[in-house]
């Protein structure tokens, strides 16, 4: 499995429920056109020689959503599907 900062970063824009519905991604404006899902994976700070420093606030669990995009908003684009997985370590989303 690759290191989260080796997948691109990505721009991310959330409904005010917390849903992503726009992604930037070089470039070129993509639209959530499917609802998406959402779950949680835990960071592997052993194979990254990091340590959460205590009462840092850094989180150990991650979102990863699951989304069916299209550019833009033609509605005749063709659906991609994307992991948009969350960088804790930097505060940033990167797509896998």
């Amino acid at each position: 499995m690759e290191s989260i900062v080796e997948l691109e970063q990505v721009e991310v824009l959330f409904t005010e429920s917390g849903k992503p519905f726009k992604v930037r991604r070089g470039g070129r404006v993509w639209s959530v056109a499917v609802e998406p899902t959402v779950h949680f994976s835990r960071v592997r700070w052993w194979e990254h020689g990091r340590r959460i420093p205590r009462g840092s606030g850094t989180r150990i669990d991650y979102a990863v959503w699951l989304v069916q995009v299209r550019l833009g908003s033609n509605e005749r684009s063709e659906l991609v599907s994307w992991e948009l997985v969350e960088d804790t370590w930097n505060n940033v989303w990167r797509v896998r």
